[in-house]
């Protein structure tokens, strides 16, 4: 079974803005202990809890909190009477800068998902003259509604990830950490001065070392930058393969380590994809998967071509989750140079599941 269902809101974070940034961290268990061979896997992460909450009897409520995204820029918080919204910033505008998220919400008393993929970028494709693209920043608003809607609540799980931008090959890596997020937000009383209430939660974390993605821009580019091995000491190794042209392969697959079938407990792999916008239903698969002791895989499975997973791999007992956002155009035949993968792959953050 997935650790929590996509509808499960979280509380998270203090009622101050919150910075921690955590030195040696081993590796959390499922049930919160130290993972496999904790301390040869030590590894350098921060997170970060923020918060916007206010009630409109203040005299000075604030409205806007802010962030750090690592090597990228910096997000905001924003909740206001007349505006709900999340807000990156990247220092690169040349970079390819993504903010992707899953977001549950109720519309119209139905259960609903939809995937969001906030982008800063100066080149839109490889043959770009680079004159139109974005500004500095993009948002991604929470109301679903103007005037914003007198009640709302809602989640989002996310992944901002940056590349070089498509006018250049990607050489296969990402040139900023990974940064996961999960979001939620809840306000009531928004047409009522005096009256409001708004909470919106982000807790995101940040790891420096071992980041894992595939990038490519280009099928000259996808020659050498097809595969990808990244270890995680104690672990295993996650595989990505994102091959281009008709008949290709995009896979994601975890070779766990040091795997015995005679003394260990089988390695495990829960996973969710989430595509498009609509009922929850329809947009929301999940499933499992045992251990395939012909290939020593969990996996493989296949990438989306424009979406987001999420994977808890389980490994010796331990369970280690992660959030994956994925962009492919692999059969462009008749311009090679615009096919593209873009995968960046990161540990889920706290109360994420």
């Amino acid at each position: 079974m997935i650790p929590r269902s996509p509808l499960r809101l979280s509380l998270l974070g203090p009622l101050v803005l919150v910075l921690a940034l955590v030195g040696v961290v081993p590796a959390q268990a499922a049930g919160g202990g130290p993972g496999p061979d904790a301390g040869a896997r030590a590894v350098t992460e921060k997170v970060q809890r923020v918060r916007v909450l206010w009630q409109g009897f203040q005299a000075h409520p604030t409205y806007v909190k802010s962030a750090v995204v690592p090597g990228i820029g910096n997000l905001k918080l924003v909740c206001k009477p007349n505006l709900t919204i999340v807000r990156l910033f990247a220092t690169d505008r040349h970079a390819e800068t993504q903010m992707w998220m899953s977001k549950y919400e109720t519309k119209n008393g139905h259960d609903v998902v939809a995937v969001k993929n906030v982008r800063i970028y100066t080149y839109a494709n490889a043959n770009d003259d680079g004159s139109g693209g974005t500004g500095a920043s993009a948002h991604e608003g929470l109301n679903q509604r103007t005037p914003i809607e007198d009640f709302a609540q809602g989640h989002a799980d996310g992944v901002i990830s940056q590349r070089v931008g498509r006018n250049k090959p990607a050489a296969g890596t990402l040139t900023a950490p990974v940064t996961s997020f999960r979001l939620s937000w809840y306000w009531e009383r928004m047409a009522y001065a005096g009256s409001q209430y708004c909470k919106i939660n982000m807790v995101l974390r940040t790891v420096y070392g071992g980041r894992i993605g595939i990038n490519w821009h280009g099928d000259d580019d996808a020659a050498d930058h097809s595969t990808t091995s990244t270890g995680l000491p104690g672990f295993g190794d996650v595989d990505l393969l994102c091959e281009t042209t008709r008949g290709g392969e995009q896979t994601v697959a975890l070779a766990p380590a040091a795997y015995d079938p005679d003394t260990d407990p089988e390695p495990h792999l829960a996973y969710e994809y989430v595509t498009g916008e609509g009922a929850v239903e329809d947009h929301v698969e999940t499933g499992d998967l045992g251990y395939d002791d012909v290939t020593g895989l969990l996996g493989p499975l296949e990438l989306p071509r424009n979406g987001m997973m999420r994977l808890w791999f389980t490994v010796d007992g331990f369970t280690r989750g992660f959030g994956l956002s994925s962009y492919m155009i692999t059969n462009n035949a008749a311009h090679p140079e615009l096919n593209l993968c873009e995968v960046a792959v990161a540990e889920l953050p706290p109360g994420s599941g």
